[in-house]
């Protein structure tokens, strides 16, 4: 089995990492704590606050998206009504080859994720979630043969549209944040430029999964929707947790 596991929860041991503020300060100058070649990202790639990046489709593979820092990437995602799925490209050149999992860091809070590497000085992210995540339910592994660490992030809300996997992940309308993370809740980090267009594609993705689920002898593969895509966690009278 070439795939480490990691825990489910918060680890213990961890890197010493600078507050938010400390962070914000240095960013940009200092040498992030895993390598430039991990997850295809240098030291100005780490995630300042604020910062603005950008969330695209992924080319290949459906339903998945690729969050960049100065046209950079930093990890792909994917989200079901239940999960959301984080994929991080790791260090393998700078890792030991025996327990490589046990010097990756990642620490899953109810509203942070936490990721860097044992006796680093930093976190190469340390940023609150896009909404309040499900610690028992989460968990994360390497896989050792593809070189990536994955991150299963439980939703507190089923059926919630996540627009990205850290706070700010917004939707911009003339230059204005929207939704539960902007600046007036007091969340705010990333700034990340999402179009409504993205979102509704978003937001189908779920909504068919949901209609799956309760009506599991149709196919709604290729279904389409007429006019606005409706918001998969409340539709109808909102989606289920029975299943």
């Amino acid at each position: 089995d070439n795939n480490d596991t990691g825990a489910t929860s918060q680890q213990t041991n961890r890197p010493l990492a600078p507050s938010p503020s400390a962070a914000a300060a240095d960013a940009t100058t200092a040498t992030a704590s895993i390598p430039a070649n991990a997850a295809n990202v240098n030291a100005n790639a780490a995630i300042p606050k604020p910062a603005a990046g950008t969330t695209k489709k992924h080319p290949t593979i459906a339903n998945r998206y690729v969050f960049s820092y100065n046209n950079q990437k930093v990890y792909e995602w994917e989200q079901s009504l239940e999960e959301v799925t984080i994929y991080i490209d790791a260090p393998m050149q700078q890792l030991p080859k025996q327990h490589t999992a046990s010097y990756i860091i990642v620490n899953i809070l109810t509203d942070r994720l936490q990721v860097g590497l044992k006796g680093g000085d930093r976190h190469f992210i340390d940023e609150k979630t896009f909404d309040k995540v499900k610690v028992k339910e989460s968990s994360w592994y390497l896989d050792c043969d593809e070189g990536v660490i994955t991150i299963v992030l439980a939703k507190c809300f089923r059926g919630q549209t996540w627009e990205g996997v850290l706070c700010g992940h917004t939707t911009l309308v003339d230059g204005n944040s929207g939704g539960a993370n902007d600046a007036s809740s007091g969340r705010g980090g990333i700034q990340e430029s999402i179009d409504p267009i993205t979102k509704q594609e978003m937001q189908k993705t779920l909504m068919l999964e949901r209609f799956q689920e309760e009506n599991p002898g149709f196919d709604f593969r290729d279904a389409e929707f007429n006019g606005q895509v409706p918001d998969p966690r409340t539709f109808m009278g909102g989606v289920g947790y029975n299943h």
